[in-house]
């Protein structure tokens, strides 16, 4: 019996420290919309977003000890306020532009921007970046970490006391414009790579009778099938957490309904829906300048701002009838597909 994503429970107003802010992971696969959902967030004036805090923290020597011990599940309270703590710190590449008006900062956004684009270009000038736009968070704030989902990434956030929400966009929206961005040469081509996936997930896949030899039968479209199939896997584990609140956000539905569907979101996180949000949801909604075009394709190939393109319909032509029907193969027995996207297949 397949078991729904959904819940509708709220997260917790406790935070690891009780004085401090609320954690809320926004999980997604690569591609599949969290740049652009963790700037519909980022944009409340009382949320600090972050952009895969964890992979600085597993590659910085000072804290490898620190995350090590929260990842294996033995951080003590005091472990998790560290944590906390940390997450708060602004650097150039856990916050990035567009910045916004924020009630815990005195620093206007644009100068928080200028001094983003010049860390960008010194490194030595991170220092002053991170001292304009780190802010003192008290329980009236959320920090919002966007990450995919890693192994072991749920005793994180029990440990800090994180809640979850998990953003589904159609596995074929997701591999199109992963595809477009291993043919760009700014996603890495690995994640289509038989032997790099087989290695990272045989774990999960050896029991849903996945083979290497199945994977090996793949085309690089049905590959990265696998890895979303995957994402999917580690969010059950977030689901079936004890400790974890999700709430399950549709990616399509929030870009056709934008307002409807946001304002569930923060009511879920018990924040007013702010006009600061709407602005940049009409903003985010049409095509515009966004201002990291200016550091090259790969940046404006991650833009938040909306292309000429719809991203609801474009993998309809960028993929061939034989990707699809591949993609869906692999990930209909699975996953209930129909449940999130009733049209899947027409």
């Amino acid at each position: 019996m397949q078991t729904s994503f959904a819940s509708l429970a709220s997260p917790r107003s406790v935070a690891a420290n009780p004085s401090g802010p609320h954690c809320v992971l926004l999980a997604g696969s690569a591609r599949g919309g969290t740049s652009w959902a963790l700037k519909v967030l980022d944009s409340h004036p009382a949320i600090h977003g972050c952009h895969e805090p964890f992979y600085q923290l597993s590659h910085n020597e000072e804290l490898q000890s620190l995350y090590n011990r929260v990842k294996t599940g033995q951080g003590t309270a005091a472990d998790a306020e560290a944590m906390t703590r940390q997450l708060m710190k602004a650097c150039p590449e856990t916050q990035k532009p567009p910045f916004f008006p924020k009630n815990f900062l005195k620093t206007p956004a644009l100068l928080r921007s200028m001094a983003w684009m010049m860390a960008r270009a010194c490194k030595p000038l991170a220092s002053t970046f991170s001292h304009l736009a780190t802010g003192d968070l008290n329980e009236q704030h959320c920090i919002v970490i966007k990450n995919r989902p890693f192994p072991m990434l749920e005793r994180i956030l029990e440990t800090i006391h994180a809640d979850a929400i998990i953003l589904l966009r159609h596995p074929c929206g997701v591999v199109s414009s992963w595809l477009r961005g291993v043919r760009m040469g700014v996603m890495h081509p690995s994640s289509a790579e038989v032997d790099t996936v087989w290695g990272r997930y045989v774990n999960y896949l050896e029991p849903r009778g996945i083979s290497e030899a199945d994977l090996r039968r793949m085309s690089p479209a049905g590959v990265l099938a696998v890895n979303w199939l995957v994402d999917r896997i580690l969010f059950r584990q977030f689901k079936q957490s004890s400790v974890i609140k999700t709430r399950v956000l549709v990616y399509e539905n929030a870009v056709r309904n934008p307002n409807a569907e946001w304002s569930k979101v923060f009511e879920w996180l018990h924040l007013p829906f702010d006009p600061a949000v709407e602005s940049f949801l009409n903003e985010s909604s049409r095509p515009g300048f966004d201002v990291r075009t200016l550091l090259g394709k790969k940046y404006s190939y991650f833009s938040v701002q909306r292309g000429e393109h719809s991203p609801l319909e474009s993998w309809r032509h960028e993929l061939t009838p034989d990707e699809i029907r591949e993609i869906m193969t692999i990930v209909m027995p699975h996953f209930p597909v129909e449940e999130y996207w009733p049209d899947a297949l027409s």
